[in-house]
């Protein structure tokens, strides 16, 4: 949508009076599919308001967010751990706390209208930052898009990243997954970060071991996460 008919539709909203902004509430993966593929909700729903100029005008964005973890995943590296020797406690523990972790964001704006693509490119760089320097992740870069088809219907578009956690004697190559789309008067946007490739740790003696990680799989089960938030 261009910036000129988000202007119009902003000033249509305005001289209605219809500039209240809903509340938000979350997008969420129903529990048969988490159980399926062996994931689990992470932590209560965190809601947030922000404001942005739009036209000359002061608006509320009401954004509530979901945090998903793949527990089976962190079960297996933790079991792959325990039977490795000659790698320290230390490596040990920095290995095994990472997993793969999905997040949703739904946000509403007045009136039920969909974010310009300017706003949500701006909010979409700041999360990837923001996951990005919570995960401690570094030379995070879009590798690619797709597209994906929704459980209810609707085609979107998801963007690949990757990058590496690195950790003493030892790094993670990670994929990130990204997609958003509007959703009921409001817009939705998921963000996934997963193992790419085996976990490798060098001992301080002997030769490196690797704890044998899916990367393929593992980015299916987030596509499939992803096809069914609503």
């Amino acid at each position: 949508m261009s910036k000129t008919i988000i202007i119009i539709l902003f000033l249509i909203v305005l001289i209605a009076g219809c500039l209240e902004t809903k509340d938000s509430w979350p997008a969420t993966i129903g529990e048969s599919t988490l159980k399926e593929a062996g994931w689990a909700g992470a932590g209560a729903v965190q809601k947030q308001s922000q404001t942005q100029n739009v036209a000359g005008t002061t608006i509320k964005i009401n954004t509530a967010v979901m945090n998903y973890r793949d527990d089976v995943l962190a079960m297996n590296i933790t079991r792959q751990l325990q039977k490795l020797s000659g790698i320290t406690q230390e490596q040990a523990s920095d290995a095994s706390q990472f997993t793969s972790q999905l997040i949703t964001m739904r946000l509403v704006l007045p009136g039920g209208i969909s974010l310009p693509s300017e706003m949500m490119n701006k909010i979409i760089a700041s999360q990837l930052e923001q996951m990005a320097s919570q995960n401690k992740i570094r030379d995070f870069h879009k590798t690619g898009t797709s597209k994906i088809m929704l459980a209810g219907g609707k085609e979107t578009n998801v963007a690949n990243y990757e990058g590496y956690i690195d950790f003493e004697g030892g790094s993670i190559k990670i994929r990130g997954i990204m997609a958003a789309w509007p959703d009921s008067g409001s817009n939705i946007i998921v963000f996934g970060v997963t193992h790419w490739e085996d976990i490798v740790i060098t001992p301080r003696q002997g030769k490196p071991v690797s704890v044998v990680i899916d990367g393929e799989q593992e980015s299916t089960k987030i596509i499939k996460l992803i096809r069914n938030v609503n």
